[in-house]
């Protein structure tokens, strides 16, 4: 006879537990099924966040009201991302969340900038982008009706300890129990299994499933997996994140902006009433104390005390063995260059509710998960690894590290296919669309050797009054956007925080 899951355990700190909380808890809810989060050590963390645009639709899962999330936060909202230096001293460029130009009869409007950089007549694609106009001229307003209005989408600027909280309590609005205590030891079952979570005042938690959202210390998923990992580091050499608050920005951008550096490369973002900072850097080109001078110089008069956190990019094979599931760090660590840290747990979340075993001894639920789920870290590592492959790299013993291995052999086939034709070949379970492809490999600097005959053929009806109204109604619609930092102020100005 089945047994059906009945209780889960969630299990970490941050914001990724009460995701993972609240979202099971909404997902369960008609089924009797009890969701508890027993909390561990905090297992260190950025700052704060900058998101994909999918954090919008779990907001939206969790019935969460976005100006009262914006309000009780201090968050911004984020159209685009500014590379600056990652191809040499005066490089940059921007990857906004929105289209570039039109189709032309079906062909993406990135070919037609391909074409002019083939004629030697580079063009910005946020000349052609209402997100990459906006985001230059540090506008912001939410999509609306159709056409070049609806072209675009954003993500957000968060705070961790502010987000920590407010998920706290939605999670617990939703009926998310807490226990008292935190995590002190892990008890496994005759078979293999997890049987219960021994708290530090001596309580047993019991469950049938355990969720780890423990961080890099995979405090439940180490006792029951066998703990094989893929390693990223020859590709992706950072291993330290250093960050804190910092001052509030004067007239600050919907933009998160990323600078090369001499080991790794600096941030900053900015909140409502402050801004956030930090270094992602190689620990074999920087020690700890030249990333802490090199972050004061960046960002002076920090306001909080810089927090190191250490990672090694890479992946377990396996995140749900047994009866645990592990989201997060703790079945995928990769340093935050693409803002989808949060986005990986909550594919991992949506998967683990899509593949929901019916009965709990069943196991090939857990099979499909880590294929879905291995396929996706893969994915999410070929995207960062290409901003370190795009047009020509910095000089410095670090930067050429960075491109000492060979890519991975799926990015090896993208890189080479666009360089052969501007064609942009995407798998299964990639996040980032054709359109952020196009974005990250123009702004670098790549230029095909040809474009596609078919491509061409179609390019040659577009006229040049055309491309010159296009560009002119969208700078039109980014300029009338009001000021970034006025729009969240009229929105939902933030809550006064120490």
């Amino acid at each position: 006879m089945s047994e059906a899951i009945r209780k889960i355990i969630v299990a970490g700190s941050g914001p990724v537990v009460w995701i993972a909380a609240a979202g099971l808890s909404r997902a369960m809810r008609n089924r009797a099924v009890d969701v508890s989060v027993v909390e561990t050590e905090p297992h260190g963390a950025l700052a704060g966040y900058w998101t994909l645009p999918s954090q919008r639709g779990m907001h939206g899962l969790l019935g969460v009201n976005e100006s009262h999330f914006i309000h009780h936060t201090g968050s911004t909202f984020k159209l685009a991302s500014e590379h600056r230096g990652w191809q040499g001293e005066g490089s940059g460029y921007l990857h906004a969340h929105g289209e570039i130009g039109t189709d032309v009869e079906g062909t993406p409007y990135y070919k037609y900038l391909l074409s002019e950089a083939l004629a030697g007549r580079p063009a910005a694609p946020e000349n052609f982008s209402v997100a990459g106009a906006a985001a230059r001229l540090a506008r912001f307003a939410r999509p609306m009706g159709e056409g070049l209005t609806a072209s675009f989408t954003y993500g957000f600027h968060i705070e961790d300890l502010a987000y920590t909280q407010y998920l706290r309590a939605l999670a617990q609005k939703l009926g998310v129990r807490v226990f008292p205590a935190a995590l002190g030891e892990v008890e496994l079952a005759e078979n293999g299994n997890i049987r219960a979570l021994r708290l530090v005042d001596g309580t047993l938690a019991e469950a049938d499933l355990f969720v780890d959202c423990s961080g890099a210390a995979a405090r439940l998923i180490r006792h029951v997996s066998s703990n094989e990992r893929d390693d990223w580091s020859a590709w992706l050499p950072c291993d330290r994140i250093i960050s804190a608050i910092a001052p509030a920005m004067r007239d600050p951008a919907p933009v998160t902006q990323t600078v090369a550096s001499q080991a790794g490369w600096l941030w900053r973002a900015p909140l409502a009433d402050r801004s956030m900072a930090g270094l992602v850097y190689s620990s074999a080109f920087q020690d700890d104390d030249a990333a802490r001078a090199t972050l004061t110089a960046f960002e002076p008069g920090l306001r909080s005390a810089p927090l190191v956190t250490q990672f090694s990019s890479g992946r377990r094979r396996e995140s749900w063995v047994r009866n645990c599931v592990a989201l997060g760090a703790a079945a995928v660590e990769l340093e935050p260059l693409a803002g989808a840290g949060l986005h990986l747990a909550l594919l991992g979340l949506a998967t683990l509710v899509e593949l929901f075993p019916l009965n709990r001894a069943s196991s090939i639920e857990g099979r499909e998960f880590n294929r879905v789920m291995g396929a996706n870290g893969d994915a999410l590592r070929d995207f960062t690894i290409a901003h370190y492959r795009a047009g020509r790299a910095p000089t410095g013993d670090f930067w050429t590290a960075t491109r000492a291995a060979p890519p991975p052999a799926t990015l090896a086939h993208k890189l080479d296919l666009f360089a052969a034709s501007g064609r942009i070949n995407l798998l299964d379970h990639e996040t980032f669309e054709e359109i952020d492809w196009a974005w990250l490999l123009i702004g670098g600097g790549c230029v095909p050797a040809a474009i596609e005959l078919h491509t061409r053929e179609r390019l040659g009806k577009l006229k040049s009054q055309d491309v010159s109204t296009l560009r002119a109604r969208v700078q039109q619609v980014a300029a009338s956007m009001p000021p970034h930092a006025e729009f969240v102020r009229r929105q939902a100005p933030p809550v006064a925080r120490t």
